[in-house]
């Protein structure tokens, strides 16, 4: 396929020498008879001509990004090609075929074979076949890490399980993190440009500068590590795994409960509930009805003012829990559910964690990482009431990546493991599309 479209270059080339060819006969004409115009018909060829090479330069464009894309898979294609060959040749391993070296139930314990690699020659060569059937299943990136890749299985299972997880970040908008920089500039408009009617003829039309301000979200660094000992991951059953499992766990809630709350720092990450200029709704009543009420008012602010509706709710499990216990008058749940009610705010599970419901037709969604220590009594939490789309949080693809086994304190045999990510959040892009809710009637818990 690349040969043939080499080959319509070649004819496309030649088709565009002929076309530059009788623009230069045409003007050498006019050049040697002393002339400074062309005739008409000289013209109407050389306006030809020219359209003819406009026409062979898009076609050219157009297949030479043809080239390039097939030379591209065709590398990929040859390069895996070498992959596979490299694996049934040197480590006689058929993808596909037979088991991966480290897998859940099997034999070998990655995390002592990464230990032992420098003096075990048989653990040294499990651990560079686990190499080479990464670069196949998922064309990893080695070369910083020494060649030391984690399985996936690993990932797969223990990344998943979290402590109070990240329900917030998981339901605002996702972006990839660039792949430089320490912090980001987005641009924001503060003043707009106006339109008004003009009052008579031949009259100033209205006319207002466009005004933009920058704002700057930096991008954090969130990492743990674990010190334990040589013993532990060599006569321990699954210390690696179950201590991995861990950092990934604290990992993602961190990084929500910071995209939550921030650390509260000048200068530094502020989360959705200390974001400048975000909204505030009061909520001191003690029933269901109020807090339904106040919850309203903070849809209606974020309306006027957006200019948009609100699509998501956040909440403590706690507070999810108080309103589905609420009734009105007459005995009937604020909450339906699961199912329809005749008088109901709102439907959803009581026992649920993350997505449970809606109210208002709003998606409702509980996370443990809303602070609840929060008022004069330190014993209020909150609810967020914002629009997904202008919640920006950005990570490091593959994030938390990076895990890293080394020796440490080596007359102790001590061994160090590390996992690190980069991300940035913002709620101040568009802060008019987040309102918080507050006050003394968070006290109220069942």
């Amino acid at each position: 396929m690349v040969e043939q479209i080499r080959s319509l270059i070649i004819d496309a080339l030649a088709e565009r020498e002929g076309a530059q060819e009788r623009l230069t006969t045409l003007l050498d004409a006019v050049e040697t008879e002393g002339r400074s115009d062309l005739t008409p018909e000289e013209i109407a060829d050389f306006d030809a001509a020219r359209n003819e090479l406009r026409e062979i330069d898009e076609r050219l464009t157009e297949l030479r990004a043809q080239e390039a894309d097939m030379s591209e898979q065709d590398a990929i294609k040859s390069e895996a090609a070498e992959v596979r060959s490299e694996i049934a040749h040197a480590a006689d391993i058929r993808v596909g075929a037979e088991a991966l070296t480290y897998r859940a139930g099997g034999e070998f314990d990655f995390f002592a074979d990464a230990l032992n690699a420098k003096a075990d020659a048989q653990a040294a060569a499990r651990i560079e076949r686990n190499r080479v059937e990464m670069s196949v299943e998922l064309r990893s990136t080695t070369g910083a890490f020494g060649g030391l890749v984690v399985p996936q299985y690993l990932v797969d299972q223990f990344a998943p399980v979290l402590v109070s997880g990240r329900p917030f970040l998981s339901a605002v908008t996702n972006v990839a993190l660039p792949d430089s920089g320490m912090n980001l500039t987005i641009p924001r408009g503060s003043t707009g440009t106006s339109v008004a009617a003009v009052a008579t003829e031949n009259t100033s039309v209205s006319n207002t500068t466009y005004v933009e301000s920058d704002l700057v979200v930096p991008v954090r660094t969130f990492a743990g590590q674990q010190v334990v000992s040589r013993q532990s991951i060599e006569r321990g059953t699954g210390i690696g795994q179950i201590l991995l499992a861990d950092l990934f766990q604290q990992y993602a809630t961190k990084v929500n409960v910071s995209a939550i709350s921030g650390d509260g720092t000048a200068g530094s990450h502020y989360g959705i509930l200390n974001t400048t200029s975000v909204a505030t709704v009061a909520w001191t009543g003690t029933t269901g009805a109020s807090f339904v009420s106040s919850l309203h008012k903070a849809i209606g602010t974020i309306n006027a003012a957006r200019y948009a509706a609100a699509d998501l709710i956040v909440m403590h499990p706690r507070r999810w829990a108080f309103l589905c216990a609420q009734s009105d008058t007459s005995n009937r749940p604020l909450v339906q559910i699961d199912g329809p009610g005749f008088n109901a705010v709102g439907n959803g599970v009581a026992a649920g964690y993350s997505g449970v419901g809606s109210i208002a037709g709003i998606k409702v969604i509980t996370d443990a990482g809303i602070p609840t220590n929060l008022g004069a009594a330190t014993n209020e939490d909150r609810v967020i009431v914002t629009r997904a789309a202008d919640v920006l949080f950005m990570e490091a693809a593959g994030a938390p990546v990076g895990l890293q086994l080394e020796e440490v304190l080596a007359d102790q045999l001590s061994v160090r493991m590390v996992t690190y990510g980069f991300s940035a959040f913002t709620a101040g892009r568009y802060p008019v599309a987040t309102a918080v809710l507050q006050g003394t009637g968070f006290t109220n818990v069942l």
